[in-house]
């Protein structure tokens, strides 16, 4: 499923901070001007304090395709949640999360997502998320994935020995 467009208000094909701070205001969700600048710098490659629709597309697939965890993924978090939010409510049901984690993971997998980001994995809960919510379960789940990895014995520590 390709990713939906960003959310482009001045018809410039860029999204600014002024562009996601209007979206987040219209889910509710409170986040400091400082952030939403630092998610915009993490994937802004030519520096012009905006994310362009090539931009967009490189974040999207890199952190679609990171193995490591250490991708950022600030913005592609609320990618997920907007692609998530199939009626537009402003809430992630977990009916709603299923299609796309089910293409992505199977099925055994997509039940541990659910359970990781949800709390449970029945479509009958009636559990949905706003935003915020949605945002935090998965930073908690991007922190446990990464203690979970095994450290590689070719790096060297600070100062360390290999």
């Amino acid at each position: 499923m390709p990713p939906p467009a960003p959310p482009c208000r001045k018809k410039d094909g860029k999204v600014d901070a002024d562009e996601i701070q209007e979206l987040f205001k219209r889910l509710d969700h409170r986040c400091k001007r400082v952030e939403i600048e630092d998610m915009i710098w993490e994937v802004d490659e030519d520096c012009d304090k905006a994310v362009n629709w090539e931009e967009f597309q490189a974040m999207y697939h890199r952190c679609r395709n990171d193995k490591t965890g250490f991708e950022p993924r600030r913005m592609f978090n609320v990618v997920e949640f907007l692609m998530n939010d199939k009626n537009g409510n402003g809430r992630v049901s977990v009916e709603e999360a299923m299609q796309i984690l089910f293409l992505r993971y199977g099925r055994q997998k997509m039940d541990d997502m659910l359970n990781e980001i949800f709390g449970t994995a029945d479509i009958h809960s009636g559990k949905e998320l706003c935003l915020t919510e949605f945002l935090h379960s998965l930073h908690l789940l991007q922190i446990k994935q990464l203690k979970e990895k095994p450290i590689s014995r070719g790096i060297r520590g600070l100062g360390g020995k290999k």
